[in-house]
């Protein structure tokens, strides 16, 4: 199995990224569980808040980078309406 491979099965197996991935209701707690656990695992992140406003909904958007060429993006929508892009 190469290195990749591993470095993202044992990504995906995190309890916090698997809530993520599993979660219907979304809970900021959930958020900061993940971003916590990235910090600890040394897994670089880049996270970008959008505030609400009239036209688009509030949201954040987790990516998580697993090599030079691939992420994982996690977009969280804190209301009803259009998100950005």
């Amino acid at each position: 199995m190469s290195k990749f491979n591993q470095s993202l099965e044992s990504l995906l197996a995190l309890d916090a990224i698997t809530m993520l991935i599993k979660g219907n209701n979304f809970e900021i707690s959930r958020l900061n569980t993940a971003i916590a656990v990235l910090i600890k695992k040394r897994i670089p992140f880049d996270l970008e808040f959008t505030p609400g406003q009239r036209r688009l909904a509030a949201s954040a958007v987790l990516t998580i980078y697993i090599n030079p060429t691939t992420t994982i993006n996690f977009t969280f929508q804190f209301q009803e309406g259009t998100l950005p892009g």
